[in-house]
């Protein structure tokens, strides 16, 4: 029966300790969209920080850069402006959602260097004359390198560069956003039951010696 009780306690610490980890975890995911920004927090999937507090700093300097609060869906943005591009700095984005619930999220300088999305190639394509009818007749046809040189004039490899980038943030942040909640999820059932078979086993080797003669 003692035996039976100490079962019983070592299961309510495993349980309470879970929930009481749980209880005390605030998520935080930001990362770059287009020319901002945007904060997610949460204290787990369904139950998002309303009305909590997000601190922006210089992970270099440490200076404070800006503070706001998030919406009732535990999101908050922010822009990139030009002075945090040319900084070169990464970002501590920091969540302080009250009774010590607080966590931070680094978002690097690389990332903001490539926020935004340029709009010279796009002028760059409309100042590529149409083909004349003229050449549908049977005239040859300028060589290619014509439109490729115009598009060329219109936008450089950097800007170039932070098109592609800019993209690629858009398509993968799903997927960030999927390995971070991954990473800072609470324990499954599997580590619930992994504890379980330790304090057991712990149990029975304490028993044990304490039978021995």
């Amino acid at each position: 029966m003692r035996m039976f009780r100490l079962w019983c306690m070592a299961l309510s610490l495993v349980f309470a300790g879970a929930s009481f980890a749980s209880a005390h975890r605030v998520n935080i995911f930001a990362f770059v969209d287009g020319d901002a920004v945007q904060v997610e927090c949460g204290f787990n999937r369904s139950q998002k920080v309303k009305q909590g507090t997000v601190e922006v700093f210089d992970a270099t300097t440490g200076a404070r850069l800006l503070q706001g609060t998030t919406d009732d869906n535990g999101v908050f943005r922010f822009p990139v402006t030009a002075e945090l591009r040319e900084a070169g700095h990464d970002l501590n984005i920091r969540i302080i959602a009250g009774e010590g619930h607080q966590n931070d999220w680094t978002v690097a300088a690389d990332e903001l260097a490539s926020s935004g999305t340029p709009k010279a190639v796009a002028v760059a394509a409309a100042e590529v004359p149409a083909t004349p009818a003229s050449l549908v007749a049977g005239q040859a046809a300028p060589s290619a390198a014509a439109p490729v040189a115009a598009v060329s004039g219109g936008a450089t490899p950097a800007e170039i560069e932070r098109i592609v980038d800019a993209a690629l943030d858009a398509k993968l942040s799903p997927i960030k956003r999927m390995l971070a909640e991954q990473t800072e999820a609470g324990p499954n059932l599997r580590d619930i039951i992994g504890g379980i078979g330790w304090i057991f086993g712990l149990i029975g080797v304490a028993a044990y010696f304490r039978r021995r003669p």
